[in-house]
């Protein structure tokens, strides 16, 4: 049977695998670090120093994952991560384009 996590459980859930230490990169996640001048370790202490929720996605095929807001190097980082098992997941991470997101980028922009 499989768990579903309500918003603040995956917090939780996230927040217990980084203390533990317990986060793999994604091939692709590994590859997008690189091409924003990040390392999977610095990553990692920007998602411990502190992140914010910005889109959960309970249903998604792969297992419950969402998107949430950190900062690295004065950059905001977007990552897409999953807890699964006993394992944080980091799907993807991406600075927010200013085109796609508002000012907060926690806000998608209207698509016009």
């Amino acid at each position: 049977m499989v768990k579903k996590l309500t918003m603040p459980r995956i917090i939780r859930e996230i927040r217990l695998r980084l203390k533990k230490r317990n986060v793999r990169h994604t091939f692709h996640a590994l590859k997008e670090e690189m091409q924003e001048g990040l390392t999977a370790q610095e990553v990692e202490d920007a998602l411990l120093r502190g992140f914010e929720l910005v889109e959960d996605y309970p249903d998604d095929p792969r297992g419950h994952s969402c998107l949430v807001l950190a900062w690295a190097k004065g950059k905001p980082l977007h990552i897409i991560c999953a807890p699964h098992e006993e394992v944080l997941i980091i799907v993807t991470v991406y600075v927010p384009s200013r085109e796609e997101w508002e000012m907060d980028y926690r806000t998608r922009r209207k698509k016009t």
